[in-house]
């Protein structure tokens, strides 16, 4: 894949082998990140700057155990890409197990993501983590 849809491609290559480094790396210095989702879901917030957008990673890794993540499509406009996948996993505070269709968006200056807005079926995942 090449262009804009071929780093995020990337990006994803990077998560399945767990190199966040390589993730971050991607991500311009002032990067706006964004996951959906209530308090009861640990690493739903919105972030600011490289240091807290990496640090979605270790509250994804600390709270769920994933077991399917998938990217089923991309779609590449203009300075952005959307990508429409799938994953399930176990929420590590309550052993419960969600799935869902995802969304996310990525947005570029350049070669470097700008914003990152992801989407998921929020009552899902949060019932995994509600006791």
């Amino acid at each position: 894949m090449a262009g804009l849809t071929g780093i995020v491609a990337e990006i994803y290559a990077n998560f399945g082998r767990g190199n966040v480094p390589g993730i971050v790396d991607t991500f311009a210095d002032d990067i706006r990140f964004v996951h959906a989702g209530g308090s009861m879901i640990p690493y739903a917030k919105e972030r600011h700057g490289k240091a807290a957008a990496a640090a979605f990673f270790a509250d994804l890794a600390g709270s769920v155990d994933i077991s399917r993540f998938e990217v089923r499509e991309y779609v590449e406009q203009g300075n952005s890409v959307v990508a429409l996948g799938h994953w399930a996993g176990r929420a590590r505070s309550t052993g419960k197990s969600f799935a869902t269709d995802w969304a996310m968006l990525w947005a570029f200056d350049g070669t470097k993501v700008k914003f990152y807005q992801g989407f998921e079926d929020t009552f899902a995942v949060g019932q995994a983590f509600s006791a």
